[in-house]
């Protein structure tokens, strides 16, 4: 094979692993779909995806839409008192469970934390007052609490990435300099869903190669109620954003709460713009989704928008945000995000009361969590002491 020909060889096989990184991003690992819709063989596909993403440390997850749930998005910063930082992943893990809490991201250099959480629309004033409460209790030192309409991950630009090399190839003059179609993405409505749907969602969450058969195993459900359900709720209403290509890298072990990086690889930024009105926000919006690295994005009055710059590329993007921030003309914050010191976290179905048709928020539950934990945690300190 000459040169010519090999070079020929490597870029056709780039560009068909980013089609199929694109149909999954679009319909899921769904190889039999995508095969029909490429005309490919689903043995080539399979093979693909299993070579060319999977092996090379990709991962796929479903994207919730947490709108049609009743789910607000809440994004609140965490300044822990000395006397709990020891135990504050272990507070927010625990707020996981009863709590609504989707994420915390530990920040750099100053230790707060950046905390997600999809709160139902009703009880977000309840859940300001909640940390109020902690506050109040010595926990935290001061907390911020924002507000948004929606969360989204935007799709992966998969024709700006070589799939072979594993990198990037974004050019930083291009006068392309706005996505004014991102910047136009409107949130969705509330739709109708039960129990079973949650509990689909939230098998997806953990792996989105799971087939309803697996599903149907794992959750005890009859493999038929399992399938009605899915085509009829969560297919026909959308339940599910789309699916989001991981290529960060980063894997959470659920059973072990535990998220495995790619160290020294990417340098994750999250920004916070407070109180933009809305031409700014969908200037900053346009700026930001025209970057391959952004990662994900809470939309409302403020802003907020988390990015992921390869190492290579750190000058650069760091020069960028600078731009935006400086245009934006508003109090913008960065943070620098330790992703060792970070978790993200499934729904949590238990919460739903499906004879009420409606979101448990029992505040007094998630008080005590807390107190047992920090109880048990004082007397682990106690004995060690000793």
């Amino acid at each position: 094979m000459t040169r010519d020909a090999a070079v020929a060889e490597e870029a056709s096989s780039n560009v068909k692993t980013g089609q199929l990184a694109s149909m999954i991003i679009e319909l899921g690992p769904n190889i039999s779909e995508i095969a029909r819709r490429l005309g490919q063989f689903k043995e080539s596909v399979r093979y693909r995806y299993k070579e060319k993403l999977l092996n090379k440390g990709f991962s796929v997850r479903v994207a919730v839409d947490q709108v049609k749930l009743g789910l607000r998005r809440v994004v609140v910063l965490v300044d822990f008192t000395d006397a709990y930082q020891p135990v504050a992943q272990k507070m927010l893990t625990a707020l996981s469970e009863r709590g609504y809490l989707v994420s915390f991201e530990k920040t750099l250099p100053d230790g707060k934390y950046l905390v997600h959480a999809s709160v139902p629309e009703e009880c977000v004033e309840d859940y300001r007052e909640f940390f109020g409460e902690l506050q109040q209790k010595g926990y935290f030192r001061s907390f911020e609490f924002y507000t948004f309409h929606y969360f989204r991950n935007p799709p992966m630009k998969t024709e700006l990435y070589d799939f072979d090399a594993g990198r990037w190839d974004f050019d930083w003059s291009t006068e392309a300099k706005f996505d004014k179609e991102a910047a136009l993405h409107s949130p969705s409505t509330k739709e109708k869903f039960d129990m079973v749907d949650l509990l689909i969602l939230k098998e997806l969450q953990k792996d989105a190669n799971k087939s309803l058969a697996e599903m149907a195993g794992t959750l005890n459900i009859n493999y038929k109620t399992l399938t009605w359900h899915f085509r009829n709720h969560v297919e026909d209403r959308h339940l599910i954003q789309g699916y989001v290509m991981n290529w960060i890298g980063t894997k959470y072990e659920y059973k072990l709460d535990k998220a495995n990086n790619r160290k020294h690889t990417y340098l994750y930024v999250a920004l916070l713009f407070p109180n933009l009105d809305r031409a700014k926000r969908m200037e900053v919006m346009s700026k930001l989704n025209i970057l391959p690295f952004i990662w994900c994005e809470c939309v409302g009055d403020s802003y907020e928008a988390e990015l992921v710059f390869p190492i290579a590329t750190l000058t650069e993007g760091l020069q960028y945000l600078s731009e935006v921030i400086s245009d934006s003309k508003s109090p913008a914050r960065y943070f620098m995000i330790d992703q060792t010191n970070s978790l993200a976290f499934s729904l949590i179905p238990e919460l739903y009361d499906d004879s009420k048709q409606r979101w448990k928020f029992e505040k007094e539950e998630m008080e005590s969590r807390v107190e047992a934990l920090l109880l048990e945690a004082g007397q682990k300190s106690s004995n060690e002491r000793a």
